[in-house]
């Protein structure tokens, strides 16, 4: 038996497991590139957000001190808000899996939603009329230009503009 025909000498299990680690990163970081390549990659007509609404705009346009007197119009806090939001969530689900289904139930918590949501639309709005009634002509000016910017901005980029933390005048 000559020497060229003996088997190579076996790899150490270290090693195995060194290189199997190795190649399981590897892959992880490349999966992670081509996964944020598809996601975030390049501005594509087919995954446009759809436009925020005109309502939305204004409410950003205005001064903090507004926004901030706007929401201080809702005094419910945040447990208040989450408490009524499962309760109201418990109670069309309850009405859902009645048995004897009541469309008519349903019809009514239906309805009580609409309700409630046009009367805090109508208060908001009120709110925002007054605001607006009461700035000087260059306040709203002011404000009429930033509301345009917004308007551009959502013409050039759909979807909710990234999150403004610094003060507006």
């Amino acid at each position: 038996m000559t020497k060229s025909d003996s088997k190579p000498p076996r790899m150490r299990p270290w090693i195995r497991v060194l290189l199997g680690a190795s190649l399981a990163l590897n892959l992880a970081v490349a999966g992670l590139a081509i996964g944020s390549a598809i996601r975030f990659g390049g501005d594509r007509p087919d995954r446009a957000r759809p436009p925020m609404p005109l309502g939305a705009l204004m409410y950003r346009a205005l001064p903090r001190e507004d926004r901030d007197m706007l929401r201080q119009r809702d005094r419910m806090t945040r447990e208040e808000h989450e408490a009524r939001r499962k309760s109201e969530a418990a109670e069309l689900d309850a009405a859902l899996r009645a048995v004897p289904f009541d469309p008519a139930e349903v019809e009514a918590f239906v309805r009580r939603d609409a309700e409630r949501r046009q009367n805090f639309d109508r208060e908001m709005r009120e709110a925002w009329m007054a605001r607006i009634i009461g700035m000087s002509d260059a306040e709203r000016a002011n404000y009429a230009d930033r509301l345009q910017q917004a308007l551009t901005a959502q013409a050039r980029h759909p979807g909710p503009p990234p999150h403004d933390k610094k003060d507006r005048d």
